[in-house]
């Protein structure tokens, strides 16, 4: 299998983005190893962490998502370790934690560098004892799960300033993956408008616009410090926006004191 049928959700053709793509695929075999994933708010970690795991020998097992960011501190241990009935107040059953429901296949933890340093600790034991023991309770159990992390964050950088542990930081890398940011790529973003407008018309059942010369030139100029994200949004608007068949410049609702990029 070549690598553009291993990630056909994953559009571009960026040497920045097939570098990434292309050490990606060296790794999806060895179900085993920890990946860490980098890059900006919106480049597509968890696109590129499921088909890691969707193109690799735990493909029939669960895959697990978790935001270490959105769960409140009190809880997060829990939720990824579990816990047993009576551990603390409102706990009235043993509950297994994601970890658990993850064994066999991929836990994907994102925005990792938002874990507290206590519960940095205790992921550290599990990578290294590939066992866990639910909150209250008293015996451990084996897991076997890839663990694949992203951040947006520097963790080298936050391990200097000690905010992240250094150890686990090494222990994470194991192998690291760079998603490169949106105006690294070049025009894949053009590719990208292209598909957006051809899913955003077929949701809503209206024609495909072109793209105006004016409106590539547009795009290609900001910044899209939301990535990905970001223009599947605009996108979305401005489909929605245009008159007739031409989507221009106007429309995309984009800094127009941005100097256009020259065709």
């Amino acid at each position: 299998m070549c690598i553009r049928d291993r990630f056909d959700g994953i559009l571009g053709e960026s040497p920045a983005l097939r570098e990434t793509l292309d050490r990606a695929a060296r790794i999806i075999p060895h179900g085993a190893v920890t990946v860490l994933i980098g890059g900006e708010t919106g480049t597509g970690k968890e696109l590129l962490a499921r088909a890691v795991h969707y193109n690799g020998p735990r493909k029939k097992a669960p895959f697990v998502d978790v935001n270490c960011a959105a769960i409140p501190e009190n809880l997060l241990e829990s939720e990824l370790f579990g816990h047993e009935k009576g551990a603390f107040t409102d706990a009235s059953a043993a509950k297994p934690g994601l970890f658990e429901v993850a064994n066999g296949g991929t836990i994907f933890l994102d925005e990792i560098g938002h874990l507290s340093l206590p519960l940095q600790g205790k992921l550290l034991r599990v990578l290294e004892q590939r066992e866990i023991r639910r909150v209250g309770g008293t015996t451990t159990m084996a897991v076997d799960v890839r663990v694949i992390a992203a951040t947006h964050v520097d963790l080298a950088e936050a391990s200097r300033r000690g905010e992240f542990r250094e150890d686990l930081y090494y222990r994470l890398n194991v192998v690291g993956l760079r998603l490169p940011a949106l105006r690294e790529r070049g025009k894949d973003l053009l590719l990208l408008t292209g598909s957006f407008l051809r899913r955003f018309a077929g949701e809503y059942g209206i024609a495909v616009p072109a793209l105006s010369p004016a409106a590539e030139r547009r795009l290609l100029a900001h910044p899209w410090s939301g990535n990905i994200r970001e223009l599947r949004n605009v996108i979305e608007r401005a489909l929605l926006m245009c008159d007739g068949g031409v989507l221009d410049a106007a429309d995309l609702g984009l800094d127009a004191a941005r100097p256009l990029v020259q065709s």
